[in-house]
């Protein structure tokens, strides 16, 4: 199984702290991300987001592979939304051709990709799964929601909370 990521999700989950989850999470899976997204992280890094090294370096250990985009995906990237970013738009080309799950939290990355029934799992979605798969404990992955919210300025609803934490009979 192939995960593909776009930067914000990354981004989100460096800033928790908690790359070494999503590792864990998805352990039996291969990580990766196209090249404008390794652009993205590394220049997010340039610019001061040092909370970003820990994906920066399993990039250089190829625990996150970084995998060009074939001639008929770079074609594929020109025909998604324009209000999609380049990263996004990479992202979705890798996760579409090599049947691969997309890990993004862009609202509208996220809604094209199900219309187009490419497999996609949100920022919500992966929390609820590091408490649901027991990779972390409900007050781990409420730290880890502080954590984003103070270095990101990342603000869940409360039906994403309720999304995230919500037992199911």
């Amino acid at each position: 199984m192939i995960v593909i990521s776009d930067t914000n999700l990354l981004s989100s989950l460096a800033a928790g702290n908690s790359f070494p989850s999503l590792a864990r999470l998805f352990a039996r899976a291969k990580l990766a991300i196209p090249p404008t997204v390794q652009e993205e992280l590394q220049a997010g890094l340039d610019r001061g987001n040092t909370y970003l090294q820990p994906v920066i370096q399993a990039i250089l250990t190829r625990q996150i592979e970084v995998i060009p985009l074939s001639a008929e995906e770079e074609l594929l990237t020109f025909n998604y939304p324009s209000n999609l970013d380049e990263g996004e738009r990479e992202a979705i080309a890798l996760a579409q051709t090599r049947k691969a799950t997309l890990l993004c939290n862009d609202r509208d990355a996220i809604r094209y990709c199900k219309q187009r029934s490419i497999r996609v799992l949100s920022l919500v979605n992966i929390l609820r799964r590091f408490w649901v798969e027991q990779v972390m404990s409900q007050d781990e992955v409420r730290d880890l929601i502080g954590r984003m919210e103070q270095v990101e300025n990342l603000s869940l609803t409360s039906q994403q909370m309720t999304e995230i934490f919500l037992v199911k009979a």
